[in-house]
């Protein structure tokens, strides 16, 4: 990075660290669009702008700690992959409640000939255990392997593995019923 653009972004920096308006924005302008393809090579587009404007609030917030003979797209672009880590993190990190949150299935939000099927997709849920669900939960909507269930259950591979079989031997019973009385 030639001297003149490290200089530029140290000075942004600084400004950011005092209270500057505008040093932020001109942060964003500099180093935006490193940022985002940091972001995007981590996180996918769908969160890279979401990663982008937390690490633009961390800058903000850590800009004093910043040593001027470092390098600045390099200090940028650390806080960036570290918040699209943390995100990464937190989406692995699921707990209990939030597999309660996610059987709406049935919201208006589908086609008409999908509710019927949501509504009883929702129904057969309700009907598992709760680790079933979580478990359903973490394979097919958080798209966890069998490892990764298990340790996020915290048991044994294979019985994770016996649970998740379970569950969809489960479901597959109560949608089946459910579909012979339609």
């Amino acid at each position: 990075m030639p001297d003149k653009q490290a200089e530029q972004l140290n000075k942004l920096i600084s400004g950011v660290a005092k209270g500057v308006p505008d040093c932020l924005d001109g942060i964003y302008i500099f180093a935006g669009k490193r940022m985002f393809a940091v972001a995007v090579s981590l996180v996918g587009r769908d969160g890279a702008e979401d990663v982008v404007h937390d690490s633009l609030i961390k800058i903000a917030r850590f800009a004093h700690k910043y040593r001027q003979d470092e390098n600045p797209y390099g200090w940028i672009l650390k806080i960036v992959r570290n918040t699209a880590l943390d995100l990464i993190r937190k989406k692995k990190a699921h707990p209990a409640a939030s597999t309660e949150e996610f059987f709406s299935l049935s919201s208006s939000d589908y086609a008409p000939d999908k509710r019927d099927d949501a509504i009883m997709l929702e129904q057969a849920m309700l009907r598992l255990a709760h680790d079933e669900r979580r478990a359903i939960y973490l394979k097919y909507f958080i798209d966890m392997t069998v490892r990764e269930i298990a340790a996020e259950m915290k048991i044994s591979k294979s019985a994770a593995d016996r649970l998740i079989k379970k569950a969809e031997e489960n479901l597959k019973i109560t949608l089946s019923a459910g579909r012979k009385g339609d």
